[in-house]
Order: C-alpha cells, then sequence, then structure tokens
C-alpha cells in the first residue's frame, strides 16, 4: 500500500525530471548543430571568395585550378594575359566550327596560348555536357551565355561578367577579372606594359594623321555595317590619340548600312573589317572603288577576327596590325595607290 503510494508520488517527479532532461538533451543538440552550420560557412568563408553579380552570388575558389570560359576576347584573352590558362573555352560565335578554326586570333596567331585547352562548344550555346566532363571549379560566363547560367551555376560556381551588356570598357573590364582572380597587381603590370606600347606608338606616329580622320566599316556577308561609338578600336584609336571620323562617334548601336550609304563613312583613311577570310567582293564595289581613301591608296582590308579582341591580348595585337598601316606605310594589294 505503501509502495504504490511512494510510485505514485514519485512518478510525477519522474515524468518531471525526464521531460527536464528531454529538454536540455534536445537543446544541446540544437546548440551544437548550430555551431557545426557555423563552422562550415566559416570554413567555406575562408577557402573561398564571394562574387556578386547581377544574376547572383558564386563562393569560388581563392585559387581555382579549372577553369571553363564561355567568351573569347572579354575573358579569355584576360585570364591568358593573367598568366591563368583555363581547362575548357567555348569558340567565336562566328567561327568556322566548334574545335576553334575561327576562335579569333588565338589559333590563327597565337596557338601556343591555348594549345591543350579544351573546346566546349560555341559562345552562346555551350555544351554542358562537354562543360561537366572537365569537371570545372569555376566557370566565368558572359552576356552571350547567361540563358545558361541556372545549369551552369549547378555544375561549379559561376559568375556572370555584363562585358557587353553594360558595355564595360576594355581596360575596366580587364580589372575586374584580374579582382574576381585575386591578381589586380597582375593586372596593374600588364596594363602598363600596354600603357608604353602606346607611348611608343604616339612617338613613331607624330603630328602626321592630326589632320586626317579614319573610318572604320564592318564587312560579313555581303553586308556592310558600322559599330557603335565605344567600340574596341575606337578605345585605341582614342588612347594613341588619332581622329576618327565624328559620324562614328556618333553611333550608339551597330547599325547595318547599304552600300549606297558608305560615302557617308569615307575618310581620309578608311579600314575595312573583313570577316569573310579571305574577302572576295570589296575591292569589286564600283562605290567602294569611288570612295576617296580607295583612290588615295589609305583603303585596307584587315582581318576581322583580329580586330575583334577585348582584352589586353587583343590590343596589342591590333597595335601591331595598325602600325602596319599608320607607321610603315603598307599598301592594300587590292586597293593600291593610284595616279
Amino acid at each position: 500500500m505503501i509502495t504504490s503510494q511512494i510510485r505514485r508520488l514519485i512518478k510525477p517527479f519522474l515524468l518531471v525530471a525526464l521531460s527536464f532532461l528531454l529538454i536540455i538533451t534536445a537543446c544541446h543538440n540544437s546548440i551544437t548543430q548550430k555551431t557545426n552550420i557555423s563552422t562550415v560557412k566559416a570554413g567555406a568563408a575562408s577557402e573561398c571568395r564571394v562574387i556578386k553579380h547581377r544574376l547572383g552570388e558564386a563562393c569560388i575558389p581563392l585559387e581555382p585550378q579549372r577553369i571553363v570560359v564561355l567568351d573569347v576576347p572579354a575573358i579569355l584573352d584576360s585570364l591568358l594575359a593573367l598568366g591563368i590558362k583555363p581547362v575548357g573555352t567555348a569558340v567565336a560565335h562566328f567561327g568556322n566550327d566548334e574545335h576553334g578554326s575561327g576562335n579569333r586570333y588565338f589559333l590563327d596567331l597565337l596557338p601556343e596560348l591555348v594549345l591543350g585547352i579544351e573546346s566546349v562548344g560555341v559562345e552562346g550555346t555551350p555544351s554542358l555536357e562537354k562543360i561537366l566532363k572537365l569537371k570545372p571549379d569555376l566557370i566565368l560566363l558572359a552576356n552571350q551565355s547567361e540563358l545558361a547560367y541556372p545549369q551552369l551555376s549547378k555544375i561549379a560556381p559561376a559568375v556572370l561578367i555584363d562585358t557587353w551588356k553594360d558595355r564595360i570598357p576594355i581596360k575596366e573590364n580587364f580589372r575586374q577579372i584580374a579582382k574576381i582572380m585575386g591578381k589586380e597587381k597582375e593586372g596593374e603590370k600588364v596594363l602598363a606594359r600596354y600603357q608604353e606600347r602606346v607611348l611608343a606608338f604616339k612617338s613613331q606616329l607624330g603630328d602626321r594623321l592630326r589632320s586626317s580622320e579614319i573610318s572604320i566599316i564592318g564587312y560579313h556577308g555581303n553586308q556592310f555595317f558600322i559599330s557603335h561609338n565605344s567600340s574596341n578600336y575606337h578605345q585605341v584609336f582614342q588612347d594613341i590619340d588619332v581622329p576618327i571620323k565624328p559620324i562614328l562617334l556618333k553611333q550608339e548601336n551597330y547599325t547595318q548600312i547599304s552600300i549606297e550609304k558608305i560615302s557617308d563613312f569615307d575618310a581620309d583613311i578608311l579600314f575595312f573589317t573583313d570577316y569573310n577570310n579571305p574577302s572576295l567582293h570589296l575591292y569589286q564595289y564600283p562605290l567602294i572603288l569611288s570612295l576617296k581613301a580607295v583612290k588615295n591608296g589609305r583603303a585596307y582590308i584587315v582581318d576581322g577576327r583580329v580586330w575583334e579582341f577585348y582584352g589586353p591580348i587583343g590590343m596589342n595585337l591590333f597595335l601591331d596590325d595598325i602600325s602596319k598601316y599608320l607607321l610603315e606605310g603598307k599598301q592594300d594589294p587590292y586597293f593600291p595607290r593610284r595616279g
């Protein structure tokens, strides 16, 4: 009887004690779990850097080893200029094939720089399967590939660089990429070397073009077009103080023009950026042959792939190219000086 009463008295106490023990245990587990999550986050933060961009943010490795890039002129150029070789790259959207024969200037002029880099398809439509096989730890993309961002970000940390959407100037774009890669000092050294070339070019050029104007007309697929006023070559021509025809500086967008309007863009010196590789038609147009620059032997057909640059390597190749015409006086075989 007494035992029974004791049990009844003890039972509530045991229940309370058990409940208290469960509460303590649960609280301890909860605290432990939160501590582990916090520790994981702290550990991740010490091993990667958070990069915010328009489509979100990515925690990228401090020293990524397997980078895939999806833009040639603005991103691949910049990485190679910094001494960083990615494992994979997209090739030019106007290339002859996905294996790189149209990969702008690299495979034609600097094949050693891209030796061993795998193609992951064409800019704008990269192969997710090829990217996945490369096991990247960082993906860098520009605007033409942003529709694939949701899938790309599941493969590896992916960073969108708004080069083309925001028309970021070449040097600013390069500095942004150098910062993402933690290579700011190296980036400034690269730009300093470019600036030395600019000063040397200006010194050689002197005042010979002070009273002249240059113009640039694009030619691709039997169509003519004018680039916008902040185009890559405009930026370099302005660096070396070469006067650009004012009508070009008023262009806010890429504009297709008819051949009947081509005389509006005639100048003392005229460059045709030809993407047909090689041109078979430009010198056959009577309206082109009637242009002042053509008659004076100051019209030149240049390789559009070399002029489609957007990084330090491309800027230097561009200076190499225009030095042939502006410094060395090279004649174009299709447009020889007359009279």
